[in-house]
């Protein structure tokens, strides 16, 4: 976990100004301690070195009782102020004098003495106090002995306090420089932080990584009421039995037998493998190229050839597919021979050529309708051959593909998925050019609000169901095209795969890109738990929960997450000094181990805005920047997006504009470019299409959020896309902008 800061910031209350925040209560004070001023102590409080319960010396007021006091002793002073926490009658103090104790009292005014009570029991002897010079004059302090002649005038350690000044007769000694106003406070005029900096920044790729981590045998220890896991941030303590009080939702668990005080790491890592036969060769992968060959893809474009001007030819989009998964083979069988490649091509039908070797099987009409029996014919496949074995049969049936019919993208998707999910780890390419236009999965006619929702929700379910069966899904679309890239770019954005719009000349890069982006683990759970005073901000559920369905994971796969501090416990965190986390991670991997994760720690925190400043990360902020707002566009929260990104803006140019480092102000340029689309060119489009603002609320209906979001271009659909999936490297490289 990296934290966008090295405290966790807590912000004052909205509502009270700055020379009125509250600070941490004392050791000894109550809840009496009037705000923006002095505390006031309670009247039991004792006073340090006396032994006796009494307030400040002004705040009380004595008198002598002649007659009454104890055996050899003078009159005893008599204490009218009013006492909070009176003491017992089974007190040693009353036992011994035998007087009953006072009555108790109603509040404490601290702004003037308290008054007597009007009918008094009967007088509570105490015994006198320390008294004040201010308020009894005493006798002159007997005179100092003579100086001895070998003693200095200044001591060695005022020299050592001050380096090169010396005290001299008569003239003082100089004050000390004044406290930096950052370190005690915020500026007079200065604008507070936001809570907006506590954020975490969780790099699943390196978590799912055990090579250098130590098993544990035994099995961790969980809460009753919110399952966190006890770790180095929990107390035993040990009365008649071992109790662990929860650290996040204060429960108190009786541990058993059971318990081991060994296994409370800050990274704990639990591998299970249930059965060993069931281990998987990880090279034995399946990878599907799903192409579409309808009438739109014999469109053709100007390819130039070698380094000369005006030599070119013309080339259809067919065949640029054709030649980009011919060169995809040949790099398999050189990188990974023992990889499975698969071939499926749809038009008006889906045609599975499986690995070229066999009989082509031909799905149409109302075959291309049935959810269920297009899985089924896709997981009743024979099983393909090596790509060693299968390149020469695969290559034969790339040249035999004619152009020609409509797109049924959705069917084809869904027998593809099908097929590897025999495989975790497997991949599905899917390439096209041209909307979905059959009836499963039609994305030509969203105009209607039901056709809509339905192909909508079609491809949500097959991208869980791909994200359940560890198959990764990425999509291409040729450029210059409308494929409502929106709605087909759930497949990727679920699985961990990629959405991109590419020439079609670049086709066998993208390609290579994609089948060098092995899968790390697959049926990834991501539970998050932190105190009970916090929640996750722009997540579904408002607690201090987070349980998140991730799937699978390939190299430098990021998420982030967001606190935010519930108001009715905002000064208890302050007082606190630090806050635990605690993320829990299931997950498979790749050859077959079941693993499980729990990495615990803890952040001081902090309510100076100034020492957030000066330890916080940028690089957190500008990743959780870019997913968080994307992530609100994708769901139509446009205002709630640019109000997100903007506030991140602000705070990055606020903290850039103290610190002289020219590597993070490229960085942030990169960055802002990156994001220009949420804070500027969204807004503009949305505009042009919204005519209410409800439509920009979170609190919108469902339907205008919709409206919204069907006015996206594939261009910007791209570019969200990238934006969720935001990774530290993407704003090191150059800067990526499409013109909406």
């Amino acid at each position: 976990m990296e934290f966008a800061s090295s405290y966790f910031y807590v912000r004052c209350a909205a509502t009270t100004e700055p020379s009125e925040r509250p600070r941490a209560a004392l050791p000894g004070e109550g809840s009496n301690a009037r705000a923006g001023g002095a505390p006031v102590l309670p009247m039991s409080q004792p006073v340090e070195g006396c032994g006796v319960a009494m307030g400040p010396v002004y705040d009380q007021v004595y008198e002598t009782v002649p007659g009454v006091g104890m055996e050899g002793q003078g009159p005893t002073y008599m204490n009218h102020s009013t006492l909070p926490q009176p003491l017992t009658p089974s007190s040693p103090f009353y036992a011994d004098t035998g007087f009953p104790p006072p009555e108790p009292s109603g509040s404490y005014d601290g702004s003037r003495p308290a008054a007597a009570p009007q009918q008094p029991a009967k007088p509570t002897p105490i015994p006198p106090p320390r008294r004040s010079r201010r308020l009894t004059p005493q006798a002159a302090p007997p005179p100092l002995p003579p100086r001895p002649p070998n003693m200095r005038r200044v001591p060695d350690y005022a020299e050592a306090m001050e380096p090169g000044v010396r005290a001299q007769p008569g003239v003082p000694a100089p004050l000390p420089a004044p406290l930096n106003p950052e370190k005690v406070g915020p500026k007079a005029g200065a604008q507070e932080l936001t809570e907006d900096v506590n954020v975490v920044l969780v790099n699943l790729a390196k978590l799912v990584d055990i090579k250098e981590a130590t098993a544990l045998a035994v099995t961790p220890t969980y809460c009753q009421d919110c399952s966190a896991a006890m770790s180095s941030c929990s107390h035993i303590q040990e009365l008649h039995t071992s109790v662990w009080k929860c650290e996040f939702c204060h429960k108190e668990n009786c541990l058993d037998y059971r318990y081991n005080k060994g296994s409370c790491r800050e990274d704990q890592v639990y591998v299970h493998l249930s059965n060993p036969t069931m281990t998987e060769d990880i090279a034995d992968s399946l990878v599907v190229f799903c192409v579409d060959i309808s009438g739109s893809m014999s469109v053709t474009f100007e390819q130039q050839i070698g380094m000369s001007v005006g030599e070119s030819l013309y080339m259809s989009r067919l065949q640029a597919v054709q030649e980009a998964v011919s060169q995809s083979l040949d790099y398999l069988l050189q990188t990974s021979p023992r990889t499975r490649v698969v071939l499926v091509t749809f038009n008006n039908e889906v045609t599975i050529y499986g690995d070229g070797m066999g009989v082509p099987r031909t799905l149409q009409d109302f075959q291309l309708i049935d959810q269920e029996y297009l899985k089924s014919r896709g997981m009743a496949e024979p099983q393909p051959r090596c790509i060693s074995e299968s390149r020469d049969a695969l290559r034969q049936r790339l040249l035999t593909l004619q152009e020609c019919g409509s797109t049924a993208l959705g069917p084809a998707a869904l027998v593809s998925i099908a097929m590897a999910s025999r495989k975790p780890g497997s991949k599905v390419i899917i390439c096209t050019d041209g909307r979905a236009n059959t009836i499963l999965g039609n994305l030509e006619d969203i105009a209607e609000e039901k056709i809509y929702q339905s192909s909508k929700l079609f491809y949500s379910h097959m991208a869980e169901y791909a994200m359940k069966q560890g198959v990764i899904i990425s999509v291409l679309t040729i450029e210059g095209t409308d494929c409502r890239l929106l709605e087909l770019g759930q497949l990727a954005d679920k699985t961990g795969g990629k959405v991109n719009i590419t020439n079609p000349a670049s086709l066998y890069s993208e390609f290579e890109l994609i089948l060098e982006d092995d899968v790390i683990a697959t049926n990834v759970t991501l539970t998050f738990i932190v105190e009970q005073g916090l929640y996750f901000k722009h997540e579904d559920e408002v607690s201090n929960k987070c349980v998140k369905q991730i799937g699978n994971v390939v190299k430098d796969m990021t998420t982030t997450f967001e606190f935010g501090v519930k108001d009715e416990v905002r000064e208890e965190l302050q007082r606190r000094d630090a806050i635990p986390f605690q993320l829990q991670l299931g997950y498979r991997l790749p050859d077959g181990r079941s693993v499980y994760r729990i990495v615990s720690q803890e952040r001081p925190t902090t309510t100076q805005s100034a020492m957030v400043k000066e330890n916080i990360n940028l690089g957190v902020l500008q990743i959780h920047a870019a997913q968080t707002s994307a992530r609100l566009a994708m769901d139509g929260r446009m205002r709630d997006a640019q109000a997100t990104a903007l506030t991140q803006r602000g705070l990055i140019e606020d903290v850039l504009s103290e610190r002289n480092d020219v590597e993070q102000e490229a960085i942030y340029e990169s960055w802002a470019q990156s994001m220009n689309p949420i804070y500027s060119g969204l807004s503009h489009l949305s505009q042009q299409k919204a005519t209410a603002p409800a439509v920009y609320e979170a609190v919108g209906s469902k339907k205008d959020r919709d409206s919204v979001v069907k006015s996206f271009s594939d261009d910007v659909a791209n570019v969200v896309y990238r934006l969720k999936n935001a990774k530290k490297k993407m704003f090191k490289k150059p800067k990526f902008l499409v013109a909406i």
